[in-house]
């Protein structure tokens, strides 16, 4: 019912005038998600069904663990921890779940008829742009100390107490998590008496710290106070 009401806004308002406002896009993206959920656990639905009716027309035995069964058949009789990452069922699910977060998000549509969550609302819409515009320093600074990080630890991938910055993904979640302080110090120490590596390490990572959370996210609180303030 919601895919046809969408089909039918776009016909009445044309392509062009639907994509301009951002709830179109929203609902778009939240159906289109689902549908790819609800498809992938189709396709898992109909490949389990086929090595059913193998079983069913050449097996005999009941216990299927004395029986050898072909390669695309014995897949489905394996526990969930032996499922290859690309499986449907996983994929499926993990759609699903982004799906209902946005799912959510509908209930934004009656917010602005409140007099308390409508300008709150509003303003949160807003911001959004002074934000964006924050976020190119923002990144700019993370990727110039992800990338100085990795570069100084991807030589000693297994000589660190961690993985941080052994690679680029580990370099990245380390330091995104450390914005929110969820990352440890230990990050920087290695397993070597490499005093002067592990001494720029503590420095940089010192210097991200002090730069992206005391200096760069308390600037973007106060730019965000300061956009609610003028449009309240």
């Amino acid at each position: 019912g919601m895919i046809w009401s969408e089909c039918k806004e776009i016909w009445e308002e044309g392509p062009r005038e639907y994509v301009v406002h951002l709830w179109n896009l929203l609902d778009f993206g939240m159906l289109s998600i689902f549908v790819a959920s609800f498809t992938a656990r189709f396709m898992a639905f109909l490949k389990a069904t086929e090595a059913q009716q193998y079983v069913d027309q050449y097996v005999q035995d009941e216990d299927l663990s004395n029986v050898t069964l072909p390669p695309e058949v014995a897949y489905f009789t394996y526990a969930r921890n032996k499922w290859l990452p690309s499986d449907p069922q996983i994929i499926s699910e993990g759609l699903y779940a982004i799906a209902v977060v946005l799912s959510f998000s509908r209930i934004a549509y009656i917010l602005p008829a409140n007099e308390s969550f409508g300008p709150l609302q509003i303003s949160l819409g807003r911001t959004v742009k002074d934000i964006f515009k924050f976020m190119v320093i923002f990144i700019m600074v993370f990727l110039a100390f992800m990338i100085g990080m990795f570069n100084l630890y991807s030589y000693y991938l297994g000589a660190k107490y961690n993985p941080a910055f052994t690679t680029v993904e580990e370099s990245f979640k380390t330091l995104f998590w450390s914005i929110f302080g969820l990352s440890e110090v230990i990050s920087v120490v290695l397993k070597y008496d490499h005093k002067f590596i592990e001494n720029i390490g503590y420095v940089l990572y010192g210097v991200y710290n002090v730069t992206m959370v005391v200096v760069l996210l308390n600037m973007l609180i106060a730019m965000i106070n300061n956009s609610y303030q003028e449009i309240e």
